[in-house]
């Protein structure tokens, strides 16, 4: 990948939320592959899941050009970046290991409700919606006192929830669950990795490409 030598500050911003967009699509490419390995082949979302991977991954993009002041250099800025998102979807994990299971699915593919329609939506908006915006708003503002970096992780912190964590709610209090806790790690891991080293190539500069 050819260095844009982007070093203001708009420049490391647009590098970052680029740097998103890609680690996004690495994040999805490596959920697909993994779900077809160990579960069952699911490419046929790819299309749809790639945009809302871009969608996303330019909002993790954002929030990382707020923090990036504010966090370790290499090779601890990876593993840091991995924590923060890591504590940003761990409440929604615990809400639903404490809730207890929603759902049962079924060998062919299909599933049964345990609870109610009203307490499945609850349960789910309160563990991918509220408890990522308000984990992801608290962790910003507690790394770098400022609103505009708790806001962009809160929203960073939503965008993961729903993409890599959509099925935090669905199997809380299953046997499923460390499962889906491997899958997350090696989706958040490969995010991590490949947003820190693709900020770092698009905004080296120029003479160093």
């Amino acid at each position: 990948m050819r260095s844009s030598g982007a070093t203001g500050v708009d420049g490391r911003r647009e590098a970052a939320i680029r740097a998103g967009v890609v680690a996004g699509l690495a994040a999805l490419a490596t959920f697909l592959l993994i779900h077809h390995l160990w579960i069952v082949p699911i490419w046929f979302i790819a299309p749809a899941g790639g945009v809302l991977a871009a969608v996303g991954g330019a909002a993790v993009g954002a929030a990382y050009a707020d923090l990036e002041p504010h966090l370790p250099r290499r090779p601890l800025r990876e593993i840091s970046v991995i924590a923060v998102f890591g504590l940003v979807l761990l409440p929604g994990v615990v809400i639903a290991e404490l809730r207890g299971p929603i759902y049962a699915m079924s060998g062919a593919g299909g599933g049964t409700l345990l609870v109610s329609g009203a307490d499945a939506v609850v349960a789910i908006v309160v563990g991918l919606v509220l408890a990522p915006l308000l984990a992801g708003a608290s962790l910003g503002w507690l790394i770098t006192r400022d609103l505009r970096a708790a806001g962009s992780l809160a929203l960073a912190s939503l965008a993961m929830a729903l993409g890599p964590g959509h099925n935090i709610p669905m199997l809380g209090g299953t046997p499923a669950v460390a499962k889906e806790l491997l899958i997350l790690g090696a989706v958040v891991g490969v995010a991590a990795v490949v947003l820190v080293v693709v900020h770092v190539s698009l905004t080296k500069p120029a003479s160093q490409a």
